[in-house]
């Protein structure tokens, strides 16, 4: 009973003042505390930024922040890089806000899945303070026009989204802050005003004490229930590509330039051929990606088919076994009907009707002198093949780079099929020639190289997979 009731007190407490039961690491405390009125906060993906630039911008909002600048009420922006993003930060921001401080009524609805919406979402407090949400991808011209007093830009914005921010604090003599990773954008700026001191920097590398919440003797902890300890950054080192592994793991300014990027990948380790997957272990899903590119070189085209199949490991965590069985490369130039009958061509030599497929995911429209390329246009061209209706086609051809977490596919998707192959995770039968080249040659920094649409297909088709493994370094909060 005594249990149950301090449980209670517990949550009750918790829902009041969340972040008064954060258990906060030293990185995150010393962004919060220092006094700069333009800071940031530098370091590898999923290790804490967001939520400790959140528990700076709320508590200014609130007036309770030790170094509080001037008295509510305050108009305070959160700048992400588009909605989907913000959507995510907009759930953050909910679970580490005073409920009772907000006024609900006067703010935007809350929503699981659309967070406070994209109708000028904003949050209200009963002081006056107010908490707006804007996205980059408006461009500078829509958030003209606006005085502000604090503003957090999550993940690195543009110089010239930023400068109009800064404009919008002139008045107020306003704060800003950012938290960012040094990557899927140009950080080059961000950097020169960091080492021309305009900038303020918390920059946290990858270290047992940096994850370890100050008071605490442990780390954090993964969802799974997993230590952040030194062998789990071990490894994080071994599964990550050394291209960019010093910026996604410790916030580097810039990754290295190695040549050929999966080095994790063996030809006589992965590229076997008569390898089955068992149905007795589970399910086996297949999947299917497609790049159709503008450029008319040779491999311009390309479309992989996977089986994959997921299982549970002795520590909880959820994992996959992959058989890429097969792959189909075109011209550049050839025109979407006649690469839909390639693709036709390659389901049907396994004995494969489209509905058999489980997933089906494309590139973006692409467009030439002689020829206009996209998902919809492929469709058209494989249902005819297969004589049916495009309306009726079951999975659909989605587009790779939509959707959720998509705008990091390239980095993320690199970062897991090098993974896969480390843990041999991943078999590529040797019909993939061109695939299997790929893979032994690509160079993540060569633009032009002429078969990285057979790597941009494979992480098409694993997609699925692929999001769920950037969630993996998530850290589980513990309350108490």
């Amino acid at each position: 009973m005594a249990l149950r009731d301090a449980l209670r007190h517990l949550a009750v407490a918790s829902e009041r003042s969340p972040r008064a039961l954060m258990q906060w690491t030293p990185p995150q405390q010393a962004f919060y505390l220092d006094p700069a009125p333009r800071k940031s906060f530098r370091a590898g993906n999923q290790i804490g930024k967001s939520y400790g630039g959140l528990r700076w911008l709320i508590d200014l909002a609130l007036g309770i922040h030790p170094h509080q600048f001037r008295p509510p009420p305050l108009e305070c922006w959160i700048v992400c890089t588009s909605w989907s993003q913000s959507v995510a930060i907009m759930a953050k921001f909910r679970g580490l806000v005073d409920v009772a401080s907000v006024d609900e009524k006067a703010s935007s609805n809350w929503s699981g899945r659309n967070g406070y919406g994209k109708d000028n979402p904003a949050v209200l407090f009963h002081n006056g303070s107010v908490v707006r949400f804007r996205t980059s991808r408006q461009g500078p011209q829509a958030l003209q026009g606006s005085t502000v007093h604090c503003a957090l830009l999550d993940e690195p914005s543009t110089l010239e989204i930023y400068r109009e921010v800064d404009r919008r604090l002139m008045r107020t003599g306003g704060l800003l802050g950012m938290t960012f990773t040094p990557a899927n954008a140009d950080c080059r700026w961000i950097r020169e005003l960091t080492e021309a001191g305009i900038f303020s920097e918390t920059h946290a590398d990858l270290t047992v004490e940096n994850l370890t919440p100050i008071g605490s003797s442990e780390p954090f902890q993964l969802l799974t229930g997993r230590r952040m300890d030194q062998a789990w950054i071990d490894e994080q080192w071994a599964n990550t590509p050394a291209a960019f592994a010093d910026v996604v793991l410790s916030g580097a300014w810039e990754g290295k330039p190695l040549g050929a990027f999966f080095k994790t990948f063996d030809r006589g380790k992965h590229a076997r051929s008569g390898l089955k997957l068992s149905p007795a272990k589970g399910p086996i899903r297949i999947c299917l990606g497609v790049d159709h590119a503008a450029a008319g070189r040779e491999y311009g085209q390309a479309a992989v088919l996977c089986q994959v199949q997921q299982w549970v490991d002795s520590e909880g965590a959820l994992k996959e076994a992959i058989n890429v069985v097969d792959e189909c490369v075109a011209v550049g130039s050839a025109t979407s009907e006649e690469f839909g009958r390639h693709i036709a061509s390659m389901l049907r030599r396994h004995g494969l009707v489209w509905r058999d497929l489980w997933r089906a995911y494309g590139d973006i429209p692409a467009a030439s002198r002689i020829a206009y390329k996209s998902n919809a246009e492929l469709a058209r061209s494989i249902a005819r093949t297969f004589g049916m209706h495009v309306n009726n086609m079951r999975p659909r051809i989605d587009g790779a780079k939509e959707g959720r977490g998509a705008a990091g596919l390239l980095d993320t998707g690199c970062r897991y099929i090098y993974a896969g192959f480390a843990n041999d995770l991943i078999n590529v039968h040797p019909r993939c020639k061109l695939l299997i080249e790929a893979l032994e040659s690509w160079d993540i920094t060569d633009p032009k190289y002429e078969l990285k649409d057979c790597v941009d297909a494979l992480r098409y088709a694993l997609k699925d997979f692929v999001l769920p493994f950037h969630a993996q370094t998530n850290v589980s909060v513990r309350i108490g």
